[in-house]
């Protein structure tokens, strides 16, 4: 089953540094599965989230696959339903301190960014407003954008699943990583 809410698209990566870094990602976060679908007949992968995840895990989990030597795409974009504090009522804010708890905006995540002060990743709602994520876990919303909102994918249709990755026990989460390590060669 594929949820609209939340998923990545990666375009021109390896799928074994994705499942590992997919995995080491699972490891160290609150999230509990992800799921990796390869389109049949391109180099283009799309992250699902199956057990859902939250607006400040998904941004948190988007920069970590932008970070190098993970997965080296540049070509990466995002999409999920953000809280309404985000996209109507607040122009800054912390992902903590919602005081709505509803979703009705959905919001593209860019791989442009910036490095004033606090890295910011940049992202644009679906009604066109540029909102800036700091990974001090704030936001804000500036009102005129140059990034161009681009409409989700509706379907799977076109991608097989390769692999459902789960958030391992403890126990063995390092005998995993060290064969993965090996597999890829790093």
């Amino acid at each position: 089953m594929f949820s609209f809410c939340f998923y990545i698209e990666l375009k021109d990566v390896n799928l074994e540094k994705l499942k590992f870094t997919t995995f080491e990602l699972l490891s160290s976060m609150e999230i509990s599965k992800s799921s990796i679908h390869q389109h049949k007949r391109k180099n283009e992968f799309i992250l699902t989230f199956p057990d859902g995840i939250s607006n400040e895990m998904f941004i948190f989990f988007f920069c970590a696959l932008m970070a190098p030597d993970l997965t080296d795409s540049n070509e990466l974009l995002g999409w999920f339903f953000a809280n309404d504090d985000m996209t109507i009522y607040e122009q800054t804010g912390d992902f903590d301190s919602f005081k709505r708890d509803t979703y009705s905006k959905r919001i593209m995540m860019t791989p442009e960014g910036d490095e004033k002060g606090n890295l910011h990743q940049y992202g644009i709602t679906e009604n066109g407003k540029e909102i800036h994520f700091g990974m001090d876990g704030s936001f804000k919303i500036k009102e005129k954008t140059k990034l161009k909102y681009i409409n989700p994918i509706s379907s799977l249709k076109d991608y097989n699943e390769v692999e459902l990755i789960e958030k391992p026990i403890e126990e063995v989460k390092q005998t995993i990583i060290e064969k993965l390590k090996r597999l890829i060669g790093i």
